[in-house]
């Protein structure tokens, strides 16, 4: 029978390859879930600095102004309910009471000088600021449809119709690339235009 040292020992050494394994495998774990969060591992990944970026190469650069939805005008009031959509909704809006709103009406698009015309989309955003400083918000747009389904395809439209630096004018070439791969897009723009 071995000493009690010598069993120790031998422990001890078995031991410490699978425990600096685990430490290993932990870390590179952690390591990977950040390099997967931080955008390394999937560069063609949409990021909000590249849309962003695509509405100021379509728009330009308007300091001062958001980069869409450029024009509006922001707005305070409170919202009442009378308590009688309770029955349909848990929601703390609908509770009897008035609520604070913070809200924004505005146009769509990077365009801050943009002309009021009525074929121009339209906005309204509400923050509903709730008691125990719970938020709901909520965004709506006056087109039927939305010419796109997806935020990637919003995107690809930003840069097909960004303008030309040579003409100042979208690519016809780069807008029909655009249609051809979203042609939810063109299917669309027929629906609305026999709206």
């Amino acid at each position: 029978m071995e000493p009690f040292w010598f069993r120790a020992a031998l422990v001890t050494k078995v031991g410490v390859p699978n425990r600096l394994g685990a430490i290993a495998t932990v870390m590179l774990s952690v390591a990977g879930a950040f390099a997967c969060a931080g955008g390394w591992l999937s560069p063609d990944r949409l990021t909000q600095d590249r849309m962003m970026a695509a509405f100021q190469d379509a728009n330009g650069i308007h300091a001062g102004f958001r980069r869409n939805h450029a024009k509006g005008i922001c707005v305070t009031g409170w919202f009442e309910s009378s308590g009688e959509a309770a029955a349909l909704s848990k929601a703390a809006v609908f509770k009897p009471g008035h609520v604070p709103v913070v809200g924004r009406f505005a146009l769509a698009g990077g365009m801050p000088f943009q002309t009021d015309g009525p074929a121009t989309v339209r906005s309204m955003a509400l923050r509903f600021l709730l008691p125990g400083a719970a938020e709901w918000r909520t965004g709506m747009n006056n087109i039927p449809v939305f010419p796109v389904n997806s935020a990637r395809g919003f995107y690809e439209q930003l840069l097909a119709s960004s303008p030309d630096p040579a003409t100042g004018r979208p690519n016809p070439a780069g807008m029909k690339a655009f249609l051809a791969a979203h042609p939810e897009t063109v299917r669309n723009e027929v629906a609305e235009a026999f709206d």
